[in-house]
């Protein structure tokens, strides 16, 4: 997939708090990622709007082949959910339940890979199927 830049203001993840690094209620920020990852269904949700809301970040970061794309969608989704920082999500991991881990990384990388598929599905849409233009093409040469 190609790389996609957008410029840092434009970036939702930005605008919501993602990259602080002020620790003002840091202790209630650690309950609400275990309270995230603990629950199934408050992980997919949150995974899941984080590609409905923040177009412009996902494009960004999810086209980047040098980022962790799993744990960005995690720290994505707790940011959504109570404007949790990346950095206080990334200390508060490690105290996350092992299953619930597991089960939040698959959880990611549906959501990824989800991601991917609607990301082809518009190029699709908007540029033909390549491939199947080229293909069409070639059986349709005619010699004279």
């Amino acid at each position: 997939m190609e790389r996609i830049f957008h410029p840092y203001w434009l970036w939702e993840d930005h605008i919501n708090g993602f990259y602080e690094t002020d620790n003002k209620n840091k202790n209630d920020k650690i309950k609400s990622v275990l309270k995230l990852f603990s629950s199934e269904y408050l992980t997919r949700k949150y995974m899941d709007l984080v590609l409905i809301e923040w177009v412009y970040s996902c494009e960004h970061n999810l086209t980047n082949p040098n980022l962790n794309k799993v744990a960005y969608i995690g720290q994505a989704a707790c940011c959504l959910f109570d404007n949790v920082p990346s950095l206080v999500t990334m200390n508060a991991w490690k105290m996350v339940d092992v299953y619930d881990r597991i089960r939040s990384d698959e959880i990611a990388n549906q959501t990824i890979n989800k991601w991917i598929q609607n990301q082809k599905s518009r190029n699709i849409s908007k540029n033909g199927n390549q491939e199947a233009i080229q293909k069409g093409y070639q059986t349709r040469l005619h010699f004279v």
